[in-house]
């Protein structure tokens, strides 16, 4: 499918990928990208900042260095990583990091360039964000150049974006459709609802224990199948709760029937299995 795909396109979704936490699919994207383009700075970046080695991410920033030497953003990223700085995640420590790198970019390249609109004769050494207007920042977003705090900063890959940036670029990674959640609900409806059938006529709350979670990764991977492995924000909470919906009937006949083991089977299959699928299509 990512054959078709050109660097650009690859960039984007490894890029998107990131954001939302797909850590090893975003180094498969980013990989592709620069066996098609290896003199993509961009992707080089990028591709760091999902690393999970240092070695390999300090090899990143220096081929970014290579091809572009005064980029100080792939500079500043080796100078901390360099430091300690890949284990700078903590809280009591991002706000002086994020305060302290954004300094030392403007003072080596200067303020990235806003719209007019925004702030058209702010006085870089009082800015002030743009959602909070009270707080005092010198942290820009690197794509739109808009003022942000640290409460607005999300760090990514390439650097410190407003979240407004970061949601457009992760509508890049969710590909699907209306017709997806219709597709995944009412599989996940009548396959959970067959599954918790099966969980009552065997009555064993062992036998949940140890179909459970299989049967919620099988639901999820059939659902992928359905909807060609297309992504979508909320396809997760939509199999999830066509799983409860499908399981209704066994909970009700057994609760009729008073059949505390069913009962308790169909309860904990219920747990185990939508826990499993939702992590998979997250």
């Amino acid at each position: 499918m990512t054959d078709s795909l050109n660097p650009i396109e690859l960039l984007q979704r490894g890029q998107a990928a990131a954001r939302v936490g797909h850590r090893q699919e975003a180094r498969r994207f980013l990989q592709q990208a620069l066996e098609l383009e290896p003199g993509s700075v961009e992707a080089w970046l990028a591709l760091a900042g999902v690393e999970d080695d240092p070695a390999a991410k300090a090899a990143c920033f220096k081929r970014a260095l290579a091809l572009d030497p005064d980029h100080m953003e792939a500079r500043l990223g080796l100078e901390m990583l360099g430091s300690g700085g890949d284990a700078l995640e903590a809280s009591d420590e991002l706000e002086a990091v994020i305060a302290a790198a954004s300094h030392k970019l403007e003072q080596a390249v200067g303020p990235a360039p806003a719209a007019a609109a925004q702030s058209p004769t702010d006085d870089e050494e009082s800015l002030t964000c743009a959602n909070h207007p009270s707080v005092q920042t010198v942290l820009r977003c690197n794509r739109c150049g808009k003022p942000i705090c640290t409460r607005c900063a999300v760090r990514t890959p390439v650097g410190y974006r407003c979240r407004q940036c970061v949601g457009q670029q992760q509508a890049v990674y969710f590909t699907g459709g209306a017709a997806d959640y219709v597709v995944g609900g009412i599989m996940a409806l009548l396959l959970g609802g067959v599954a918790s059938f099966l969980m009552t006529l065997l009555g064993g709350w062992f036998f949940s224990l140890i179909l459970g979670p299989a049967i919620g990764i099988g639901i999820a991977e059939l659902v992928r199948l359905a909807v060609r492995r297309r992504r979508s924000r909320y396809l997760w909470l939509v199999v999830a709760g066509g799983i409860i919906l499908g399981s209704l009937p066994s909970l009700a006949l057994s609760l009729i029937h008073l059949n505390f083991w069913p009962l308790l089977s169909v309860g904990l299959f219920l747990v185990l299995a939508v826990g499993a699928a939702s992590a998979r299509l997250r």
